[in-house]
């Protein structure tokens, strides 16, 4: 036995160390390029990849696995078929054959002298160290069976300044992470779920009250590439708000804590656009055990021009191909991405390296398949069973989301509008629904002429009321039709529904804001204070709430407590006109004309040729 062992450690020897031919394939000369350009970022300590590709010694170890991963198009892991997308993975015909050809030639070194270098990692970081780095409070324990979980962990972020940012790096540390999506809440939503759920952070799929940031979709999957945004298209980091990292975790046969970190790079360079997340998806699935061929679709028509960035697809396990097109106005249509072979594993967002432009009246379409046999080797279950649309990843979704940019930023409420409009025809029934479609109308352009002033909030009322006929205690739709009551001249009845809808639900204190305007606009402006100072407890670092509390003092004469109001307000949101504005007639008020010019300089920066900031100036006299 023991001269068994020994001569075959003294072969596996011989094998390693072979010498060169001359006319080789060699790691050195040949494959480390390959293996570090497409597999190191991932294979690497820290990262979710299993072992390590830095190193001869590590791809001599794992020489044939990695033939076989590449030659299948398992790895690397890209999925789409068809789409020209940045940090695209994928291995060419000639290095899979490099690949296979190194190893039938015995997977030699080549001269260690004349190799590349591994590349470097700044302490794991893929683009060096970060501006700031934020971790969840506790741990999360991940059992070593069952089904699996999804946690959403609420990082608070520090309350200094507005901050642009330009790339994240998400970090779950940990291989029970399937993958993870950030969003930024600040209404304080997260917080409260938080506080109301035992363990960390609070459960389930969905998000609370957080949205993407500026439109931008942030996660992480195993393999997917940090990047920094260009000049112009960071987004907008709030003082005081909150990140919300979602993780969908998946026993992996032991016990397992997890404790993500996230990286943020800022930069000064504020943004020149603001993408919008325009989300298709379809409910409408039922998937019979045994189907092989069962299809999801969705379609939305774009109201105006607009630039295609990017798109994330999602499904789970069942799910076998995906595709989505556009129908331009003239008939034309184009594929926007296909993937023949879908992996849930493998999921991620693709963005276009040339952004494709689509007209206004585009109509994007998507649709996926779906395999429910035992033919399907992804599918979970044994024998197959019946699946339908569900939040868990034993059941199935489809959706698709498009990041967009209006080709005219005064037309991005517009998109708005189409996608809350698409889901309420999609799910008439839904109280939510109406209640998002209430807030996209009010946001839209108001259509031109004075005759049309109120239509916005005329339709945005029915569309609250739609929502109270089908829930009548839900709170944000008192809140928005009391909103949209208050621009009808109806005070008195959105006073009422404002404070029924702080009665009504957890964490409803949006309606205190919009209470504490009406008060104040109405001459109840001791009352408007009152209200105004309970929402700052709240929404500490909401630039408008301390613009309207400042404007209350001042009316009130309580003019040192009303700059230092403003003073919060233009740290929160420097190119916030009116708060500057304001803050230079207060100080010129208390004789501070100095800092009042400093103030109204910045206004007339921020709005030239402003006749109001420039007679302003003129009061405060010579100097």
């Amino acid at each position: 036995m023991i001269s068994r062992w020994v001569a075959a450690l003294g072969a596996s020897v011989l094998l390693f160390s072979c010498g060169d031919g001359e006319g080789s394939v060699t790691w050195a000369d040949d494959v480390a390029v390959v293996v570090h350009r497409h597999c190191s970022g991932c294979h690497r300590p820290g990262q979710a990849a299993p072992f390590p590709l830095l190193t001869y010694e590590d791809a001599w170890r794992k020489r044939r696995q990695i033939v076989r991963v590449t030659s299948s198009g398992y790895m690397p892991p890209w999925l789409p078929t068809h789409g020209d997308f940045l940090g695209a993975r994928g291995l060419s015909d000639g290095e899979v054959a490099l690949l296979s050809t190194w190893v039938d030639g015995g997977a030699m070194r080549g001269e260690p002298a004349t190799e590349p270098r591994a590349p470097g990692f700044d302490s794991g970081w893929s683009l060096g160290a970060p501006d700031l780095v934020l971790s969840a409070d506790e741990a999360l324990d991940v059992p070593a069976d069952g089904p699996d979980l999804f946690r959403n962990l609420v990082l608070p972020v520090p309350p200094d300044r507005l901050r642009f940012v330009e790339a994240v790096e998400i970090r779950p540390g940990n291989a029970s992470v399937h993958h993870a999506v950030l969003q930024v809440d600040g209404t304080r939503d997260a917080r409260s779920r938080d506080a109301q759920d035992p363990g960390p952070g609070f459960g389930g799929m969905e998000m609370g009250l957080s949205v993407p940031p500026d439109g931008h979709f942030l996660g992480w999957t195993p393999g997917k590439a940090v990047r920094r945004n260009a000049p112009g298209r960071a987004w907008r980091l709030w003082p005081g708000s909150d990140l919300v990292l979602q993780l969908h975790l998946t026993p992996t046969g032991k016990p397992e804590r997890v404790r993500p970190t996230i990286g943020l790079y800022f930069t000064e360079v504020p943004p020149e656009e603001t993408p919008f997340a325009l989300v298709m998806r379809s409910e409408r699935i039922d998937i019979p055990a045994g189907e092989a061929g069962f299809k999801a679709a969705d379609h939305v028509v774009l109201p105006v021009a607009a630039e295609l960035r990017a798109v994330y697809p999602h499904a789970h396990y069942l799910c076998t191909h995906m595709v989505a097109w556009a129908t331009l106005p003239d008939g034309e249509r184009r594929t926007l991405f296909e993937i023949g072979r879908w992996d849930f594993d493998w999921q991620d967002d693709y963005h276009y390296r040339n952004p494709l432009r689509l007209p206004a009246g585009t109509r994007v379409d998507f649709e996926y398949i779906y395999d429910n046999s035992a033919a399907n080797p992804n599918n979970p279950s044994s024998p197959p069973r019946r699946v339908a649309y569900g939040l868990e990843s034993t059941d199935e979704m489809a959706t698709l989301s498009l990041t967009l940019v209006a080709d005219l930023p005064e037309e991005r409420p517009v998109l708005g509008w189409a996608m809350a409009n698409r889901d309420v025809e999609r799910s008439p029934e839904d109280p939510g629904a109406w209640v998002n479609l209430a807030v996209a109308v009010r946001a839209c352009p108001a259509p031109p002429g004075e005759e049309f002033r109120l239509v916005p909030h005329q339709t945005a009322a029915a569309h609250a009321s739609r929502a109270l006929e089908l829930s009548p205690e839900r709170a944000d739709a008192l809140r928005e039709l009391g909103i949209s009551l208050v621009e009808l001249g109806q005070g008195e009845r959105a006073e009422a529904l404002f404070r029924q809808a702080l009665g009504a639900g957890r964490g409803e204190q949006i309606a205190r804001l919009h209470l504490g305007e009406l008060l104040a606009r109405s001459g109840r402006t001791a009352e408007g204070i009152a209200e105004f100072e309970r929402a700052v407890e709240t929404f500490p670092n909401h630039a408008t709430l301390r613009n309207n509390l400042a404007t209350a003092l001042f009316i009130e004469e309580r003019l040192e407590d009303a700059v230092e109001h403003y003073r919060v307000a233009v740290r929160l949101d420097p190119g916030y006109f009116n708060a500057w504005f304001n803050l230079g007639r207060a100080l010129g008020e208390l004789g501070r004309l100095e800092e009042a010019r400093a103030a109204l300089s910045t206004a007339a920066d921020l709005r030239p040729g402003s006749a109001e900031v420039t007679q302003a100036i003129d009061a405060l006299g010579g100097g």
